[in-house]
Parts: C-alpha cells; sequence; structure tokens
C-alpha cells in the first residue's frame, strides 16, 4: 500500500475506529518510522497513543522521539509515566533527553527512576546541558576505541556493540582516561588491513565541539567542513558524545523558522491548533509596535500641519517616502542577519561591511534622487518640490542601509540573536525617522515651494 496516499491518514483513522487492530498492525509494519511519524501529524491524540500501543516497543520509541515537539508533549500528556519511561528506553540518548526535559520536574523524577540504571545515567548527564548547546543536542553512543588497537580489534568490537550504536559514520580513538586522541571514517577503517594499527591512519586533530557551544555556531562546523558526525569534548578534553548530520538539519530547520518567525514579529510560525490567547499574546507586543509607530508618525505631520496645507503636493509622496525606507531597511538587515548567521560576516570586519553598503547606497540614493526628481518634474511641473523629494529619497536610502546594516551588528555584539532588529523594529524605526527628514527638508525650502 502506498504511504504516500494523501488518503493515508483516513485509512489508518477508519481502521482504527472500525477496530481492526491486526489490519493495522499489518499495514504499519511496512512502514518506515518516519512515515508513521508523518501520518500521526494528521491524527488525533487518541488516535496517535492508539497507534503507539499497537507498534513494536523499539519502533514506537523512534516514532514517539521523531514527532514535533508540540505533538509529542500533548501525546505525553495521555501517556503514564511507565509508558513514558518503556518509549525512552528504545530512543537514542539525545531524543530520549529531549523526551524526558518536556516533562514537569516532578514527572522527569519519576520517569528516570523507571529507566534501566545505564539508559538513566545517559540521561541525567546530557539533562545537565543548556537546551539549544552542542551537549544538548549529543548523543552518548558512539564507537570509542583505544588508540593502541588494532584494525581487527577495532571492528571485532563494532560487532559486539552494533546494537548500541544506530548511524555509525567515525571511529573515535581515545587514550585510557578517554582523552580524544584521533578519529577515523569507518570506509577507511574497513578497507584497511586487519593487522594494521589504527593509530597510522586516524586523523590526530579531528574538529570537535564543547558541550556549551551554540547550535548555530555547531550548525556552522558542519557546513564550512562537509562534517556528518562531530565530537563532543569537556574542558579536559575528554570524549562526552557526539553529534550526527541528522540533528543538525533539524537545527537548521529550527534556527530558519525562529529567525522567519522574529523577522515577521511573531513567536512561531505555525499553523498547528493553539490557544487563541497565547497566540495573541506572542503577536501582540509587535502590532502594538508598529501602532505606535502610526502614531507617531501622525503626530510627525500633525506637526508640519501648516506646510502640508500651503503645499498640499508634499503630501503626495509620503508613502513613497515611508516605503521606501521600510524596504531598504528590510533588505539591508536581511542580508546583514543572513551573513551573521552563517558565519559569512566575522568579528572585525564590521567597518568594511558598513563601507560597502555606504557606498551600494549612494549609488543607488543617486540613481533614485535623479529618476524622484526627473518624475516630480514631469508630473507637476514643480522641479523645487522634485528637488525637496528626491533629496528626501536620497537622505533616507542613505539612513535607511545604515540602520538596517549597523543595528543586526549591534544586537550581536550586544549578545542578543540581531533576527530580533528585523520585521517591525527595522520597518517602524525606519518609517518615522524618513518622515521626518522629509518634512525638515520641505520645512526648510518652504519659501521656494
Amino acid at each position: 500500500m502506498d504511504s504516500r496516499d494523501t488518503n493515508f491518514a483516513d485509512r489508518i483513522r477508519d481502521l482504527l475506529e472500525a477496530g481492526e487492530t491486526a489490519a493495522l498492525r499489518e499495514l504499519l509494519s511496512d512502514l518506515p518510522p518516519q512515515e508513521i511519524e508523518e501520518s500521526l501529524e494528521d491524527l488525533e491524540n487518541e488516535q496517535r497513543k492508539a497507534i503507539l500501543d499497537i507498534l513494536d516497543p523499539e519502533i514506537a520509541g523512534d516514532v514517539f522521539g521523531g514527532l514535533d515537539d508540540v505533538v509529542q508533549e500533548e501525546v505525553a500528556d495521555l501517556l503514564s509515566n511507565e509508558e513514558i519511561a518503556e518509549l525512552v528506553e528504545e530512543m537514542d540518548s539525545d531524543e530520549a533527553a529531549d523526551a524526558v526535559r518536556m516533562l514537569e520536574p516532578e514527572e522527569q523524577d519519576r520517569v528516570l527512576e523507571l529507566l534501566e540504571e545505564e539508559t538513566q545515567e545517559e540521561v541525567r548527564e546530557l539533562l545537565k546541558h543548556d537546551e539549544d548547546t552542542a551537549g544538548d543536542l549529543m548523543m552518548a553512543e558512539l564507537a570509542a576505541i583505544h588508540e593502541d588497537a588494532l584494525v581487527a580489534e577495532a571492528i571485532e568490537h563494532l560487532r559486539d556493540h552494533k546494537d548500541e550504536i544506530r548511524e555509525l559514520y567515525n571511529v573515535y580513538l581515545v587514550d585510557d582516561h578517554r582523552h580524544l586522541k584521533g578519529s577515523l571514517s569507518l570506509r577507511d577503517m574497513v578497507l584497511a588491513r586487519p593487522g594494521m594499527p589504527l593509530k597510522a591512519f586516524m586523523d590526530p586533530d579531528p574538529i570537535r565541539a564543547t558541550p556549551v557551544m551554540d547550535q548555530e555556531e555547531v550548525a556552522q562546523l558542519f557546513r564550512k567542513f562537509d562534517l556528518v558526525s562531530l565530537p563532543v569534548v569537556n574542558d579536559e578534553g575528554t570524549l562526552v558524545g557526539r553529534i550526527t548530520v541528522d540533528d543538525i538539519m533539524d537545527v537548521m530547520e529550527e534556527e530558519a523558522t525562529e529567525d522567519l518567525s522574529r523577522f515577521a514579529g511573531v513567536s512561531e510560525l505555525s499553523f498547528r491548533p493553539g490557544r487563541i490567547f497565547r497566540v495573541s499574546r506572542a503577536r501582540l507586543p509587535w502590532l502594538l509596535l508598529g501602532l505606535l509607530g502610526g502614531l507617531a508618525s501622525g503626530r510627525i505631520l500633525q506637526g508640519f500641519e501648516n506646510a502640508l496645507t500651503q503645499v498640499m503636493e508634499l503630501a503626495f509622496f509620503v508613502p513613497v517616502i515611508m516605503a521606501l525606507a521600510g524596504n531598504i531597511g528590510i533588505q539591508s538587515s536581511t542580508i546583514v542577519v543572513r551573513g551573521l548567521a552563517t558565519g559569512e560576516i566575522r568579528e572585525g570586519e564590521t567597518r568594511r561591511l558598513i563601507a560597502r553598503e555606504a557606498g551600494v547606497s549612494l549609488i543607488n540614493g543617486f540613481v533614485i534622487m535623479i529618476v524622484t526628481f526627473l518624475a516630480v518634474w514631469l508630473w507637476l511641473g514643480q522641479p523645487v518640490l522634485g528637488a525637496v523629494v528626491a533629496l528626501s529619497m536620497l537622505s533616507v536610502v542613505l539612513w535607511a542601509t545604515f540602520t538596517g546594516t549597523f543595528i543586526p551588528i549591534a544586537f550581536k555584539r550586544m549578545g542578543q540573536d540581531p533576527a530580533y532588529a528585523t520585521g517591525p523594529f527595522v520597518t517602524t524605526t525606519n518609517d518615522i525617522v524618513a518622515l521626518t527628514i522629509y518634512l525638515l527638508i520641505a520645512w526648510r525650502l518652504r519659501d521656494f515651494l
């Protein structure tokens, strides 16, 4: 049966409602955990729990661990501590720690007490690390072999532990105190002669992370060096875990979604049902910021009421000026935020970046100024008004480019996520300043209008 059928979730739902447990188990047995996860996204929580009850424990653990965080939390509310512990036992240590972390503190302790001693120790150790760090991403399961081992001994070790390590990309060499001494790819080890020492072809200085490293920095390491697996060591150089590329893919999606959310001025980008007041509370502050900016712009217009009354044509260009300021600010800030996130813009490059953006804005500003002057002159036959609008355009282009470039960098230096500087913040600020610049120039030249 084609699992990609758009009605697949409906078939699961129909079998559940009909009580056809055997048929449902047979249907799901042919699917990989990832496709079962996708199907569960379209079901109700009670139905999701019923599916987990039907699946074999190992598959159920994989499916539960791969669910969206919101869905996983909703399903966990329907499970007993014993059921959660049974699922956690079947997960990789990183997913197990994430599943336990979402529980209330009292529940965490009760579930941990139900785990086997080895699993409990691994999960407790991982829970010590802050969220969104390398320590939060890493898993305890890895292939760590003594640096003096031979190829044949290493392969035998991997065979003995084949059930503990699911994704195997690299083998890490350690000393008697588990200090990381080198790494080698599985391919190199398999192709080597059995009697060769691993030291002979290991990488003695592999790229590594520390548990406190931010997940964005970890993602940059994966991107820069084309990694599939990354060892994590503590301050003493002791190997404590590894991060695999599948977790980094999730991080990249999470970071992109987070930045887009902040860019849009909302707390999350999701179509999932949620509490109305919670969603409203997340969006309202940014809407209020926009409202205050609009009120401030209105107050500025009121202050220049006489000038606008005397030269009504000035009002024609207010929306044009404000729109240009917002667009340029968003363009510049988006480029800078992306550069900071991907590592293309590094510390010490602020002056060079601002100088480049200043050059770009000057070129664009002069072109826009000339086009604006000619358009206003030909349209209204008023060259002085054209000069007012054109000078305002040039000033606005320079200002908006500067703020769009500088503010994200300033946020980064203050230790804040530069994505907060985009969207409503930059747009509202530039609207107010652009309007003020335009009306001040018009006021200064009012005698010539």
